[in-house]
């Protein structure tokens, strides 16, 4: 675990990285209207935080579809022993799919990456160094704003394959609005701007519900997993922190229920599925790039409570 007042020390790789994420400025991409203030800048002055405001949605899949979906070295890596104590059942596999906004990236408490949305979707639980039980989360494709050159390049260097998409609303990730008399969460992916030209890439639809079957301890534990792409020697070490200002109180997690569209290449076949669990949250986080994986052998997450 990190404690306030630690540093990482950094591959050069990543301070070059860093001196060219610095010009996304460049390239404001969403002004998030309901995003909050990164609360740990101050306390990790010598890292890169920020804030991220997803809405995460799992879709159960048949453990057979899920392994086609990987690529062939790794469809026999999932460790299904890993998520049965999150309530999920041994013959699916949990597909997390993650629409969010980057807010407030700071490092050495200054700006540093300005506020982006992203779509992706992730493959968490996976046997990466083959020891059986480290997990690591694995993303080949990724949408992006096509004209946020920094973000694109940095998604490359881990071999993440990047697709043009825009957002509409920008901030339709995790803001909430009210139609119908009902809140919800509704946003749609598009290969261009304006919409008549595009098509669809995807589209989310949440409506907030009571309770959920996947605890929220299963979210706390994927996004503290390291993340790889098809270059799967180097790691993003993605710390997440859900018991900061911004995930507690007022700003506790909400369950969600909706519908997830997805078309190729995420999926071979345009899929829609409904009544999908999800949850709509934010974290502050701390992340240090490219390392080498193996490094991140037994990962944990940020400590106690933070990992599930």
């Amino acid at each position: 675990m990190i404690r306030p007042g630690q540093f990482l020390l950094y591959p050069l790789s990543y301070l070059i990285l860093y001196c060219h994420l610095s010009s996304a400025y460049l390239y404001p991409q969403a002004t998030c209207s309901t995003c909050l203030p990164n609360p740990i800048a101050e306390t990790y002055p010598y890292n890169i935080t920020g804030v991220i405001n997803s809405t995460f949605s799992v879709i159960l899949l048949p453990l057979p579809y899920a392994r086609s979906l990987l690529p062939s070295q790794f469809t026999n890596s999932i460790l299904t022993n890993a998520y049965h104590r999150f309530n999920i059942p041994p013959d699916v596999y949990p597909l997390v799919i993650e629409t969010s906004i980057d807010h407030d990236i700071r490092y050495n408490n200054t700006p540093a990456v300005a506020d982006f949305s992203a779509f992706r979707t992730t493959f968490p639980f996976i046997d990466l160094l083959g020891d059986g039980y480290s997990n690591f989360r694995y993303t080949g494709f990724i949408y992006l704003p096509p004209d946020n050159i920094p973000a694109i390049n940095g998604s490359q260097g881990y071999g993440y394959t990047v697709l043009p998409a825009y957002f509409n609303p920008a901030d339709a990730p995790y803001k909430f609005a009210t139609r119908t008399g009902k809140a919800i969460i509704s946003a749609v992916y598009r290969t261009s701007d304006p919409p008549k030209h595009s098509r669809l890439v995807a589209s989310t639809r949440f409506r907030p519900t009571q309770s959920s079957s996947i605890p929220l301890s299963f979210y706390k534990n994927i996004t503290n997993q390291p993340l790889f792409g098809n270059k799967s020697s180097v790691c993003d070490n993605m710390m997440s922190f859900w018991n900061t200002s911004v995930t507690t109180g007022n700003y506790e997690p909400q369950p969600l229920i909706g519908d997830v569209v997805l078309t190729p290449p995420m999926v071979p076949r345009r899929r829609v599925w409904s009544g999908i669990q999800g949850v709509k949250a934010q974290r502050a986080f701390l992340e240090v790039n490219y390392l080498p994986c193996e490094t991140l052998k037994g990962y944990q997450g940020t400590g106690e409570g933070d990992s599930g």
